[in-house]
Formats: structure tokens, sequence, C-alpha cells
């Protein structure tokens, strides 16, 4: 589903609307961008259990690691584009610095549980967590790569290594709201209503058609993506005919992503 979002919205962006590679590329990579938090926020709220809900959070979590290899690749084949020559190297080597970031995450989560024990008090256990997300983010910011990934994989090693894990993801909750606020206000005042109605260097049309296909092309490739991996692999009826439906959430992830294209 993933690339099926990602060959669909590259295909219409540069056949149809006739982009440049490189801006179809990058549109097509964010398009395979799922929003995990509305997905759990709705779990949670509900209550929901059983096989739907499994293969969803599975999907979910595979879904935004497939978005960043996609994303990686594009970019490097943007900037190779941007030198004049697109060689091995320049698709693979972003490829092997995530494998890196992914591996150094898993180090980052032994540590994490390391750190963290029955012992530590509520405080303290909230200070470390912080401490570790920073330090890993700033190695990675030095060497101009995306935490993603890592931060990923530290959250992974841990909640299937630690015995209390619900309660420091309960005591992370409660401190995610002012930075999520901060982060989508700060992506707000990069919102300029005058780009969707005028043409520019990037389209022959204004940008609220290419938005506006956009949106109904990713949900396509989402839902007939997640279709037909269902059918491969034999899920039940009632997971495949709405598994699709649950991946049409997008923000966090994909403005994060869309935030460092633009700085790219």
């Amino acid at each position: 589903e993933a690339l099926a979002a990602f060959v669909i919205v590259f295909c219409l962006c540069f056949f149809v609307f006739h982009l440049s590679v490189a801006f179809s590329l990058v549109l097509g990579a964010l398009s395979s961008a799922t929003a995990p938090a509305s997905t759990l926020m709705t779990i949670k709220q509900t209550k929901a259990k059983g096989h739907y809900v499994n293969t969803l959070l599975e999907v979910v979590a595979l879904d935004d690691v497939v978005t960043l290899l996609l994303y990686s690749v594009a970019i490097a084949i943007c900037i190779g584009i941007s030198k004049g020559s697109v060689g091995f190297m320049e698709v693979g080597w972003p490829i092997i610095e995530n494998i890196i970031c992914l591996a150094i995450g898993f180090v980052f989560g032994f540590i994490l549980r390391f750190l963290i024990s029955s012992k530590r008090t509520t405080d303290n256990r909230l200070i470390i967590v912080l401490a570790v997300l920073l330090l890993f983010c700033g190695i990675c910011s030095l060497f101009g790569q995306s935490p993603f990934l890592g931060c990923m994989a530290i959250g992974m090693v841990y909640t299937n290594t630690a015995k209390q894990e619900e309660k420091l993801f309960a005591q992370v909750n409660y401190f995610i709201p002012p930075i999520m606020l901060v982060f989508f206000v700060r992506s707000g005042m990069n919102f300029s209503f005058s780009a969707f109605t005028s043409t520019s260097s990037i389209a022959v049309v204004p940008l609220i058609v290419v938005a506006i296909v956009y949106f109904f092309a990713r949900i396509a490739g989402k839902y007939g993506g997640a279709y037909l991996g269902c059918l491969i692999t034999r899920t039940p009826a009632k997971t495949r005919n709405f598994l699709g439906l649950a991946l049409i959430p997008q923000a966090g992830v994909a403005i994060g992503l869309a935030a460092m294209g633009a700085r790219t």
C-alpha cells in the first residue's frame, strides 16, 4: 500500500501535470506516509481489539519505515539531478545511512532500558527519556540525518524489553501536546494561500489542482494497495475491506519530511 500510493502520485504528477522529476518523486514519497498518532488515539478511545487492530498497528509502523526509505532515496536522486549525475552511490548511500541510524537507535533503546528501573521516580523517568531522545536527535543532526527511524527503533527495543512500558508511554504522552502544538503552529506559518491559486516554476497548473488530485490519488493508492496486499496474504474480508480506510490520515511525519525537503 505504501508503494501503490507512491507510484500513483508520482505518475500523475510527472506524466499528467508535467511536474519536475524531483518534485514528483518527493511528493510521491510523502504520499506513502501515514499518521500513526490519530490511528493510535482512535484505537485507544474505542478500546478496539482483534485481528484488524493488530494488522493495522503493524502496517502503520512498517508504513512509515517504507516512507522514510523512499523519501531518503527520492531526496538523494533530486540532489543528484541538480548536480547533473545520479549513480548507484547517490541512491544507495542514503539507505545505508538509514540502516546505520536504525542500528544506533537499537543501541540507544537498550541504553534507555538500562537507565530506567523500577526505583526511578516519575520525574527521573521523564528526564532520562527526554535526555536520551535529545542526545540521539542531536547526533543525527550533526550528520544531517533524520532521527525518525532511529527513534522508532528506540521505542521498539524499549517496549519489547521493559516490563512497565505503558507507564512510561503515559508519562511521555503528557509531555507531547505542547511540543506538537509548537510543531503545527510553526508548520502553519509557512502556509500561503496565494501559492495555491497561482502557477509557479513548479507547475503549469495552479497548485490547488495538484493538491486536490494528490488527495484523492493518495487515498486510491492506500486503499487499493492495502486491499491487494490483503488479497495476496489471504487476510479475512473484514480486515481487507477496511484496512485501507484506516491508513488515510496524514499529518506529523509527512509535514516533518516536507519541511526537511524544503530545506534540502
